[in-house]
């Protein structure tokens, strides 16, 4: 169990004591043979050279010969003591151990301790009874990559190693919390993209979830909190696959910017440029990956930095492009995001300081979730055109299914008139028949209208109707007196189908009594509400008998589509209620239909 104890000064003074370390001198030599053993090594009569080795041979194996004869009276006060050596990928300490020469691995994939600090390696147990002709113990290091530091070797008494592999102080927290904030920050942003991607299946969601996921794993590394992650991380194919996650962020990257940006139909020049970098990448890493497990470090590093040179041009050439040949603003998304990655991996690269590139790389993924963001809404606003588009096709189908129909019974009843010689009557159905096809007609073009015309169209509509049916009903249009009905714009034909099913679907069938239409146009609040209200024989009746109600439920299904896009908000929905009335001794009395309009 890790312990924190950063709160108290006095604490921490006392624990900068105890994590007191003793360094020791050392004395190094650099051989191209990769398999000597120490005796080897000594009976070739090599000579060690003191100062501060270069690390960046990666063909050499470099020896380390580290001199404890000053530190022979110290060694003695305690049993056991903690090398801490630098931390090398593969390592082998050699010692003294019942008077033999023993080889202890004690490289990154090959040490015996498990890591429990995410900050400090546990070290490597020795005694002074180890040491070779009691003063010496010798180190045998091979690099897989260049490393920037000075080589240092320090140990510690095994009980005061504790306080680096159990404690954390709050400098420990500062080196730890950047890294942790980044990590659980692209963790919330890869979980996001991935459940968008299963949503709505764009690809740019999915491939731009696994690039934030790569980067976390990239410049996190050796400070991921994650169940079995240290054995997995210090294994050389779990290390390769970190380390090659560099190149997995280009290749993610270029396959999120292709969709994102659509080059192949926005950017035909740039689509086929990043075609050749996806296919470049992709046997970029099959070639390291073949490379590094024949341990051939030089040709892995070689192409890891070519990696580099090639992606910081085509991403510079990239966003130049881009900046010439912008057609929307996701581009600009791209280019300025890409800009703080880059200077961020520059930094990094320039001053080996990851949290550079970290900023960078958090500056990059809030933007590219803006863009992403920017984008979905341009998508919603595109679809609502489309959607839009096609409810004005449907509008015209339903004024196209309506009006042959209509037209033939209008017809019908002109020529009935002319053949009873009811000339006037004739004249009269003849012009409100012609009235109503002129406001069709006009109107056609437009989704919505006053409420002015609405009611003229509408009023025009039931005129016809009631000289069909030889005034057979009644009907009433009332509105609200503070109702300004020529600033209130509605769909167009909304009230029409309602107004058509209760007359041939209620009114009509009703054998006796009075037949009666009543239409009433409300506000109540922020809302304009429409009532259809007719006393005919109801719904249920109407359905049971034997007559074509397709066009009715379409109308009505329109209708209601329509008003669900003009929604504004969830909490002020467009609605559409349909009443049965009964009477008192419970048969069907009528219908009433109620719409309501949110218009702040």
């Amino acid at each position: 169990m890790l312990l924190l104890f950063s709160h108290s000064n006095a604490f921490a003074q006392s624990l900068t004591i105890d994590r007191a370390t003793k360094e020791i001198p050392f004395v190094y030599v650099k051989v191209n043979e990769q398999h000597l053993e120490l005796e080897d090594l000594l009976k070739h009569g090599v000579t060690f050279q003191s100062g501060n080795p270069k690390l960046n041979d990666l063909q050499a194996v470099y020896w380390f010969k580290l001199d404890f004869s000053n530190e022979l009276d110290t060694l003695t006060s305690q049993k056991e003591w903690i090398l801490h050596p630098t931390y090398f990928s593969k390592a082998f300490l050699y010692l003294n151990e019942n008077g033999s020469v023993t080889k202890r691995p004690i490289g990154k994939f090959n040490k015996l301790d498990a890591k429990t600090s995410m900050i400090y390696t546990p070290g490597v147990k020795f005694t002074k009874q180890n040491l070779i002709d009691q003063r010496y113990l010798y180190l045998e290091a091979h690099l897989t990559f260049p490393i920037p530091n000075e080589p240092r070797f320090e140990y510690i008494s095994n009980s005061n190693n504790r306080f680096f592999t159990h404690y954390y102080t709050k400098e420990d927290l500062n080196l730890i919390l950047p890294d942790q904030i980044y990590l659980g920050a692209c963790g919330i942003i890869f979980l996001t993209f991935l459940i968008i991607y299963f949503n709505i299946l764009k690809p740019e969601f999915l491939f731009y979830a696994f690039y934030v996921v790569f980067s976390a794993f990239y410049l996190v590394q050796d400070n991921i909190t994650l169940p079995g992650y240290n054995h997995f991380y210090d294994h050389p194919l779990g290390y390769w696959s970190i380390v090659i996650s560099q190149v997995l962020i280009n290749l993610f990257y270029v396959l999120f910017a292709i969709f994102y940006l659509d080059t192949k139909k926005n950017y035909p020049l740039l689509h086929r440029a990043m075609q050749g970098i996806v296919v470049f990448l992709i046997l970029l890493i099959a070639t390291d990956f073949w490379a590094y497990i024949s341990e051939n470090y030089v040709t892995h590093y070689t192409i890891l930095n070519l990696q580099r040179i090639v992606m910081t041009l085509f991403g510079f050439f990239s966003m130049v492009y881009l900046l010439i040949k912008f057609k929307d603003r996701l581009a600009l998304f791209v280019v300025t995001g890409s800009f703080f990655y880059m200077a961020g991996a520059l930094a990094y690269l320039f001053t080996i300081n990851k949290y550079h590139m970290i900023i960078g790389s958090m500056i990059e993924i809030i933007i590219f979730s803006l863009g992403l963001a920017y984008k979905i809404k341009q998508e919603h606003e595109g679809s609502l055109v489309l959607q839009q588009e096609v409810m004005s096709k449907e509008i015209c189908a339903l004024r196209a299914q309506m009006n042959p129909h209509f037209i033939f019974n209008a017809l019908s009843s002109i020529q009935h008139l002319i053949l009873n010689n009811d000339k006037k009557s004739a004249l009269t159905y003849l012009s409100k028949f012609g009235k109503l096809a002129r406001n069709v007609l006009e109107s056609s073009r437009e989704a919505t209208v006053s409420l002015t015309e609405e009611i003229d169209l509408l009023r025009s509509y039931l005129e016809l109707e009631s000289l069909r049916f030889d005034k057979a009903f009644q009907y009433s249009i009332e509105i609200d007196g503070t109702l300004d009905t020529d600033s209130v714009e509605i769909p167009l034909m909304l009230l029409q189908p309602f107004a058509e099913n209760a007359i041939i679907h209620g009114l009509v069938g009703k054998k006796k009594g009075d037949k009666s239409l009543f239409i009433r146009i409300l506000t109540q609040g922020e809302y304009h509400v429409f009532e259809i209200e007719d006393n005919g024989v109801g719904r249920f009746p109407a359905k049971s008998k034997k007559k074509d109600t397709r066009r009715k439920s379409r109308g009505m299904e329109i209708t209601q589509k329509r008003l669900k896009m003009l929604d504004k908000t969830e909490e002020n929905k467009n609605t559409v209620e349909i009443v049965d009335k009964y009477d008192t001794t419970g048969n069907p009395s009528g219908t009433k239909v109620i719409i309501r309009i949110h218009n702040p």
